[in-house]
């Protein structure tokens, strides 16, 4: 009693300290693929969200997005569009606990629940507006409900099992690898449960079947063909994958050697070596084997949920359509867990306790380092509310940095609707996902428009911070004839961002003028204060 106690103490910590380094992370600028949820939620009733998801243009099934719209309808702030996410990953902390205890024995479960609770990985997905943290609960959920039912044969697990599994499918497609290791271990250890197991994956596969028409368009979709020529499936992008999905960022941009480090990755390797040590060159005593019997069929269970979404996403990209990603492999992570934990348990006495440590403490070196601005999601709140402070209702935004084309960019959701935004590199369209047939416009002509469009007020330049800064400064000044800049900030990201805001070239009379008052513009009166642009208006 007092083990089972003291158990539950320890998870609740985890799970206490996992929620407040998700929220914190929660509270990032809204970046990448989330900018498409934010469009959806945002522009969309009920209905349009499902109609919007139902099309090509999305490639993701619909119940992440019908939760975020739920959640944004309380406030369209960062934290509640990704409330779902945050409250999965949270959740998923103390189920894997206990799934571990039902599989691997409470003290590996101990220790891969602090692995989730501190895994970088973890803490991304946990805090992003996408499917990837809700479907890992919900896999996790499916294979806890599964084994509950083979347990005492209770109706209610399996309609449980069931739910789950067909609610993971509606979150993110790849949640069909795990769910088929389900399957096949069930099948081939119990066999008594077969009618049972039909049943429940049967009424699951009933209740998906509305959505079909919608999983044809998303095969069907041209963003696979541009996901795999950004990210090819070859032998180096594999490694890399795998690399950031199990111990790293989940963006390559920040290589290993700076999330988790050096010295966790040391860790890492001496707790793994240490393990895998002690069982292979172990003296074969009773004891160890004693220890080794214990592989059974639930351990094999765990072993085949971690490798269910890397090996079936590998063979499938082989053969068609490629599907290996970091966050495509976020279904597998609660085995990955699990497995890991289970295998540096199974050191002797002596030296599980060493080895648990070394690794809980490689993962929170990651989980400190997440917290830092470098770590962070690109600063759009910090960059909207400099341009706020300097810049007036009017001036003209040129974007350029925009990573993801689509009807929002990255500085569009803090800034609102006060400023006109002319995009570098990315179609203008506001008002539909992008298209082959939206067209880019070059730098040359945005910035011929933005000097038309500004008539003389000031131009606000958003860029992504790179090694030939100067070069770009200069080659914006030939662009931006007449202007000169007079304010420049930078702000610290995983993509740090610049941001300049350039004046028109004041006369012999106006530059004494700034002399005098000691800012430009200086014998005109300063702009006015601005009215607070609502966050939750969108885009265009």
């Amino acid at each position: 009693m007092g083990s089972r106690r003291t158990a539950a103490l320890v998870v609740a910590a985890l799970t206490a300290l996992g929620f407040a380094i998700r929220l914190q992370v929660a509270g990032e600028s809204v970046f990448a693929d989330e900018l498409a949820t934010y469009w959806i939620v945002s522009a969309h009733d009920l209905p349009g969200v499902v109609s919007v998801v139902h099309t090509d243009a999305e490639i993701t099934p619909p119940l992440s997005f019908l939760l975020s719209w739920l959640t944004t309808r309380i406030d369209l702030t960062p934290e509640l569009l990704r409330a779902p996410a945050l409250v999965a990953g949270t959740a998923t902390i103390p189920v894997i606990y206990l799934l571990g205890l039902r599989t691997i024995g409470r003290g590996a479960a101990l220790v891969a629940a602090a692995l989730t609770a501190l895994a970088p990985f973890m803490i991304y997905y946990s805090a992003e507006a996408r499917g990837y943290g809700v479907a890992v609960l919900l896999v996790t959920l499916s294979t806890l409900a599964m084994l509950a039912a083979l347990g005492d044969g209770r109706v209610r697990w399996w309609v449980l099992y069931a739910a789950c599994s067909c609610a993971a499918v509606y979150t993110h497609y790849t949640s069909v690898f795990p769910l088929a290791v389900q399957v096949g271990w069930l099948f081939w250890t119990h066999r008594s449960a077969w009618r049972a197991a039909l049943l429940a994956n049967a009424a699951a596969v009933v209740c998906f079947l509305p959505w079909l028409s919608g999983l044809v368009n998303d095969f069907q979709s041209p963003t696979a063909d541009i996901l795999d020529l950004l990210s090819p499936f070859n032998p180096n992008t594999v490694r890399i994958t795998l690399e950031h999905w199990s111990v790293g960022y989940p963006y390559s941009v920040v290589p290993l050697r700076d999330l988790p480090g050096v010295v966790a990755l040391v860790f890492l390797v001496l707790a793994v070596g240490a393990a895998v040590g002690d069982l292979a060159f172990a003296r074969a005593d009773g004891h160890r084997r004693s220890r080794l019997a214990r592989v059974d069929g639930r351990v094999w269970l765990i072993v085949g949920l971690a490798l269910s979404a890397p090996v079936g996403e590998a063979l499938v990209s082989a053969v068609g359509t490629n599907l290996f990603g970091v966050r495509n492999l976020a279904v597998s992570w609660p085995g990955f867990a699990l497995a890991l934990a289970a295998l540096l348990m199974a050191a002797g006495p002596r030296l599980r306790f060493a080895v648990a440590a070394l690794l809980v403490a490689s993962f929170a070196l990651g989980a400190v380092k997440m917290l830092e601005p470098r770590f962070q999601r690109p600063d759009y709140h910090g960059a909207a509310k400099f341009i706020q402070r300097e810049a007036s209702v009017g001036d003209v935004v040129l974007d350029g940095a925009v990573i993801s084309p689509g009807p929002v960019g990255g500085i569009d959701v803090p800034l609102g609707r006060s400023y006109r935004v002319l995009r570098v590199g990315a179609p203008q369209q506001r008002d539909h996902p992008f298209s082959v047939f939206d067209p880019v416009l070059s730098l040359a002509e945005v910035s011929r428009r933005a000097v038309a469009a500004a008539a003389g007020r000031r131009i606000v330049v958003l860029s992504m911070v790179t090694a030939t800064r100067d070069d770009d400064e200069r080659a914006r000044a030939r662009l931006l004839p007449g202007y000169r800049r007079v304010l420049r900030r930078s702000y610290p990201g995983i993509v740090s961002l610049d941001v300049a805001i350039y004046a028109r070239q004041a006369s012999s009379q106006g530059r004494r003028c700034e002399r005098r008052s000691g800012r430009p513009g200086g014998c005109t009166p300063p702009p006015a204060p601005l009215p607070r642009p609502l966050a939750a208006a969108p885009a265009g």
